[in-house]
């Protein structure tokens, strides 16, 4: 009877490493799958993140083209009468002075 026991016990003990065994490789195959997965979360990410910063400039390029050319045109519109737009600078400060002082009252 104490055989049969052994060989259970045996059985069980070799069932148990097999089973370990098992785990083992399981949780490397899922460890191995979640570093894929990391990975390509982390380049889809850095593709995204690329791209947005491309826009950005693209976007910051054109701003910045847009007020060179601004600045140009109110520079010409300014040079070829002068005193006009002295005149009409006098009198946006006079209005916005006027308005500031009223604001205090």
């Amino acid at each position: 009877m104490s055989t049969d026991y052994d060989k259970a016990v045996d059985t069980l003990m070799k069932d148990v490493k097999d089973l370990r065994a098992d785990m083992k490789g399981v949780i490397s195959a899922l460890q191995k799958k979640a570093g894929d997965y990391v990975d390509s979360a982390k380049e889809s990410v850095r593709e995204s993140v690329t791209e947005r910063v491309d826009q950005v400039r693209d976007a910051a390029s054109a701003v910045g083209q847009s007020c060179q050319h601004s600045v140009k045109d109110c520079a010409a519109k300014i040079g070829q009468r002068p005193f006009v737009s002295v005149l009409v600078a006098l009198g946006v400060g006079a209005i916005l002075g006027g308005l500031l002082l009223r604001g205090r009252e």
